[in-house]
This record gives structure tokens, C-alpha cells and sequence, in this order.
């Protein structure tokens, strides 16, 4: 089996990528078309925040190019203030699955991904986990992927049932989890790069031969899934967007278009000063 490996940023909407990633004189609006004509996927990051409109995922759905797939975060109503309590997330969650509907319609959605609060511990919340996973059930239309942010979880007989339900079970690259790379889930493979910033952790440049050794390490995952989903979700001046291409480089998977069209010279720290291991993307392509 041949693994699809597609990369992308948790998000695309920054108003600071601008002269980073997006050429200066872009409109807000035109981000997305922008992205969308180099990478080959996205996670929407803003879903767990505030449900979009069903005309504006419609919109995302029609308007990306026929192979575009996009990930979703699952609201933080239903994970972190209803605490996936059945009785109190059921309507909002219904509510965020038909909002979605365009992009599955168009067979644009990879997957849902649903990130546990750091309150929640195997011991507490496994069950509840269990409930809402039974209650969603699975979708011959996406897949679903689990987040943990507590240590707890790093259990075997959490992996099992993961396993048992094709669940994915999301790798994480950050200061508190190990960087497990299990795979749960044969069709989908998923990984999300943070970051080991201080406040916060996605204020963080990967350099090379960090990207280099995790490309190493993902090469070893090819072919044990359909697909490997990798977003970079260091957003802080334009970082994920430049860590992106040069994994991408890494793994010999092609830009849609050439990266000389991606108007980055040199990416800034949020301070506004030039980091010693900020490098041109013409040394990468």
C-alpha cells in the first residue's frame, strides 16, 4: 500500500503572513486561493471556535481546487466547556456535523479531528471519551482522530480501543507528549507539529535538521496507511507555512505550484528581528 502524504498549516487566515507568506498587496479574502494553489490541504482551525455558516463551508468546498481535502477541529463547546457531556454537546455537535455537510458532499473532508482538554485524564474521562465516540459513530465519509493533551493517556489500553474503533490517534510534536507516531487506524495517519516555544509553544521555527529527521521518521510510517495527514500548527510569522514547504521538499512531495511563486524571502520572528536559522526558501528549492 502507497501512503498519500498530505501537508499543510492548521489554518490559512493571518493577518501576519503577509510579506511572510502572502504577497503584501493581498485582500484577506484572497488568502485562501493563495494557499490553496501551493498546498494540498488545510485544518480548519477556526470550526473550534465558532460553527462558520453552511454557506461559508460551502464556499471553501466549491471554490479549492478538485483534490483539495480539508481536516476540521471538532468546537471547543463540545470538548472543553461541555466536557463531551451527552446531554449538554448533543445539539451543538449535530449542529457542527450538518454545518460541515458541503465539504463531505464534495468530497473534500479528510477528517475530524477532536482535541481533548488538558483537564481531562484517562482515569476521570475515559468513559466519557467511550459515550461520545458510540454516540458519534463512524462515517465511510471522513475520518475521526483523537488529541490527547495529558499524559495519562499514553496507556496501551487507550491505543486498543482506538485500534478497535479506526480511530487515529493524533501524533503530537510538543512539550508535554511524547512524539508517539502509533498508528490506529489504517486509512489515515495524523500528525500536527506545535512546537517547543515558550508562551506559547506554536511560537516556534523547526529548522532543518530537525524537519530532516522527522521526515526520516515519516518515511518509516509509508505505507502502513492510506494516508498521512501532517499540519504544522506554529502559526506565529509565518513558520508553519515555511516548515511545510521544506518537509514537503523533504518527502518529495511537489507543491501545486513551484515555491518561487510563494512571495517569502526571509520569515521574521514576531519581534520583528531575523532568527540565525531563518533561511531563504530558494535554499530548499
Amino acid at each position: 500500500m502507497e501512503s498519500k502524504i498530505l501537508i499543510g498549516t492548521s489554518g490559512w487566515g493571518y493577518p501576519e503572513w503577509k510579506e511572510e507568506f502572502y504577497p503584501k498587496k493581498l485582500n484577506q479574502n484572497e488568502f485562501f486561493h493563495y494557499y490553496s494553489e501551493i498546498f494540498y490541504t488545510t485544518e480548519i482551525n477556526t470550526t473550534f471556535y465558532q460553527i462558520p455558516s453552511q454557506k461559508t463551508v460551502y464556499k471553501w468546498a466549491v471554490s479549492s481546487p478538485n483534490d483539495f481535502l480539508f481536516s476540521a477541529k471538532v468546537p471547543q463547546d463540545v470538548t472543553h466547556k461541555s466536557k463531551l457531556n451527552l446531554e449538554n454537546c448533543c445539539e451543538q455537535f449535530e449542529n457542527f456535523l450538518k454545518t460541515m455537510n458541503p465539504l463531505i458532499e464534495e468530497q473534500k473532508l479528510l477528517a475530524f479531528l477532536l482535541q481533548l482538554p488538558p483537564s481531562f485524564t484517562k482515569k476521570d474521562h475515559f468513559t466519557t471519551l467511550k459515550e461520545f465516540i458510540e454516540y458519534w459513530g463512524p462515517s465511510e465519509d471522513y475520518e475521526r482522530v483523537v488529541e490527547f493533551r495529558h499524559l495519562s493517556w499514553m496507556d496501551e489500553s487507550v491505543f486498543e480501543y482506538l485500534k478497535k474503533n479506526n480511530i487515529s490517534y493524533c501524533g503530537v510534536i510538543e512539550p508535554l507528549l511524547p512524539p508517539r507516531m502509533d498508528i490506529t487506524n489504517s486509512n489515515l495517519i495524523y500528525i500536527r507539529f506545535h512546537g517547543y516555544g515558550d508562551k506559547p509553544w506554536f511560537n516556534y521555527n523547526f529548522n532543518y535538521e530537525e524537519i530532516k529527521d522527522w521526515a526520516q521518521k515519516i518515511e518509516e510510517l509509508k505505507g502502513k496507511s492510506k494516508r498521512i495527514g501532517i499540519y504544522f500548527n506554529n502559526h506565529f510569522s509565518g513558520y508553519a507555512a515555511k516548515n511545510s514547504l521544506v518537509l514537503m521538499k523533504e518527502l518529495n512531495v511537489e507543491p501545486r505550484n513551484h515555491p518561487n511563486k510563494v512571495n517569502l524571502i526571509k520569515i521574521k520572528k514576531r519581534s520583528g528581528e531575523i532568527s540565525k536559522d531563518q533561511t531563504s526558501l530558494e535554499k530548499f528549492f
